[in-house]
């Protein structure tokens, strides 16, 4: 059995308001896009960051938390590295002083991209491949989206979000469930002419509706359990209008419900990891609990598991 024992998460260092976009653009309604989005503030990265120094600031605080910071094995999921190589986790190995003797590669995926990471790093502990592995997840697109963007850039925040797994006879992590449509991948894409994110809001939210909820309770059958076993649904956290909707359609009750979106925004890989911390944070992560995760999004994909 594999276990989360520490984590920690790094925001961009300007924070930018809906009200201050509304007051930009003087034809976008203050009010109805915070009822859409559920989100005050983003944050966006500073004239001197990188996804990878946030990466660092993040890696280098989980594993100043975890009691053993004997690192093995760093899994870096991004869709927006500063360069498309050397690798971005070989270079994050050097920089946070991890062993060479470590494997260390990175996931191409957006927000199921953390639980792709978990579902690789446990699979390697459980095979004898790695002992203890730190997952960053970290994502920049505000580079991709102008503040004319009236789709994307009042959701979207930049963030680095870390944290180490290992060996565990108290925790379970998994089953996992995973659903790919890539015959959607045209709904929220990178334009290549105009390096632009484009975003089809409606398109993405069917999607949602109807793959998650399926991959919901296929996930509950895997592992044998009911809805009213989970003590906590942490998803992706995408939107107001798209959270509000699936925990509707779920019928999941307020308590168990996470939503931290106002003050944070999408952070895309990060969102999962960043909720697990504030969690922590808060005590309210004990290893006596059973928590499902659900990430989904771009691609179109979704992936979800349960810890327990």
């Amino acid at each position: 059995m594999v276990t989360i024992i520490s984590s920690h998460y790094e925001l961009g260092q300007k924070k930018e308001s809906l009200k201050e976009l509304c007051h930009l653009n003087k034809d976008w309604d203050y009010e109805r896009l915070l009822l859409k989005t559920g989100i005050k503030f983003r944050h966006i990265l500073g004239d001197n960051e990188t996804p990878e120094s946030l990466s660092i600031k993040a890696g280098r605080k989980c594993i100043e938390k975890s009691i053993n910071k004997d690192i093995d094995g760093i899994i870096y999921v991004t869709q927006s590295p500063s360069l498309p190589l050397p690798t971005r986790a070989c270079h994050l190995q050097d920089k946070l002083g991890i062993k060479k003797n470590s494997l260390a590669f990175d996931i191409n995926q957006g927000c199921s991209g953390f639980v792709y990471a978990l579902s690789t790093a446990t699979a390697l502990i459980k095979n004898d491949n790695a002992s203890r592995i730190l997952i960053i997840c970290a994502d920049h697109y505000s580079k991709y989206i102008s503040k004319q963007d009236r789709t994307s850039r009042p959701i979207f925040s930049d963030a680095a979000a870390a944290i180490i797994i290992e060996r565990s006879s108290s925790t379970k992590i998994g089953p996992f469930v995973f659903k790919t449509s890539g015959d959607g991948g045209q709904f929220l894409t990178v334009n290549e002419k105009k390096n632009k994110l484009y975003m089809d809001g409606p398109a993405v939210l069917k999607f949602s509706l109807n793959l998650v909820p399926e991959a919901t309770h296929e996930l509950l059958d895997k592992a044998n359990y009911k809805m009213e076993d989970i003590d906590t649904f942490i998803f992706h956290q995408a939107s107001a209008v798209v959270l509000n909707k699936l925990k509707k359609k779920l019928n999941i009750e307020d308590m168990k419900w996470f939503n931290e979106i106002e003050n944070i925004g999408n952070t895309v890989s990060a969102t999962i990891p960043i909720a697990i911390n504030i969690l922590q944070n808060n005590n309210k992560f004990p290893d006596n609990k059973k928590y499902l995760l659900m990430g989904f999004g771009v691609g179109l994909s979704v992936a979800g598991c349960i810890i327990s």
